[in-house]
């Protein structure tokens, strides 16, 4: 039986949230233009409406229902007349799309937040990550969904390997666009995508969360196998949870961490990508592993 050993070394450190990089990530402030508003940071095409139909609305309907008071909705309109039958907004210029648009810090592993969606007549909703290095894309993020999803769910998005980056944009539409920035499959009907709250490396749930501590810790070798070895160093080495989600952020294992050394059984997990959560009362952090047999 083969065993891979990985060995995480934890330490905390006071930080604000990576979420404050995304520019309005809880879709908090609007601009208002004429008889519309636009997300402030985040570019559409609300601009080119005739004034009966706005792809990009703000909605009261948000999540979690204790931090903030709206969401972006994003919809289509069928059939297409120009620009603003499409529902998208993102935060580079529309003018020059997959572009750097805001400046990013760290190194972020996945891409978090809330959403619920009703695509009709085979769109495919997208929310997408570029990062880029010296205006080079050089690593992404993408979570496509065709089916309903009435209710508020998490999404957790692994982000490609990649060794540092300075900057990014984000893209949420209710349709889909290729990953090469070409022609768009859509819109095929008036799909509708609400958004909100998205972060960097968690999920937002409070308030207090936005000035949370941050766990750091890295994971090798990766891809694992059956066992994991962890070997954690932490000053408060009690109360810690390690969590793994796959790729919708939906929990699927879960364990209480009270010893320096433990081996973690990993064969109940399938063959994929999964974000391993080491969570504590002052934070927590995330880091993508694969699991491959």
């Amino acid at each position: 039986m083969k065993k891979i050993t990985v060995f995480l070394s934890v330490f905390i450190a006071i930080t604000i949230s990576a979420n404050a990089q995304i520019p309005n990530s809880g879709f908090e402030d609007w601009t208002t233009v004429g008889s519309y508003e636009n997300p402030t940071g985040w570019n559409n095409c609300n601009i080119n409406s005739a004034g009966t139909f706005y792809p990009v609305t703000k909605s009261s309907d948000h999540y979690p229902l204790t931090v903030g008071n709206y969401s972006i909705r994003v919809g289509n309109q069928v059939p297409l007349s120009n620009c603003a039958s499409y529902g998208f907004a993102q935060t580079c210029d529309n003018n020059n799309p997959c572009t750097p648009a805001f400046p990013v810090t760290g190194h972020p592993n996945n891409l978090c937040g809330y959403y619920k969606c009703f695509p009709q007549n085979n769109d495919t909703i997208q929310i997408g990550l570029m990062l880029f290095k010296a205006g080079v894309w050089i690593a992404g993020a993408e979570f496509l969904c065709t089916q309903t999803v009435s209710n508020w769910t998490s999404f957790n998005i692994p982000i490609s390997s990649y060794a540092t980056a300075d900057s990014a944009t984000i893209t949420v539409a209710s349709f889909y666009n290729d990953t090469t920035c070409g022609f768009p499959f859509g819109p095929f009907g008036n799909s509708v995508l609400y958004v909100d709250n998205i972060s960097f490396d968690h999920l937002i749930t409070s308030i207090s969360e936005q000035h949370a501590a941050k766990i750091s810790f890295s994971l090798y070798p990766n891809p694992a196998s059956d066992l994991i070895n962890l070997n954690i160093n932490h000053a408060r080495n009690v109360g810690l949870t390690l969590n793994f989600y796959n790729v919708i952020g939906t929990l699927v294992k879960s364990e209480i961490l009270q010893q320096n050394n433990r081996q973690i059984n990993t064969r109940d997990l399938s063959n994929g990508i999964y974000m391993v959560e080491i969570k504590s009362e002052e934070g927590s952090g995330k880091q993508k592993l694969i699991i491959q047999r």
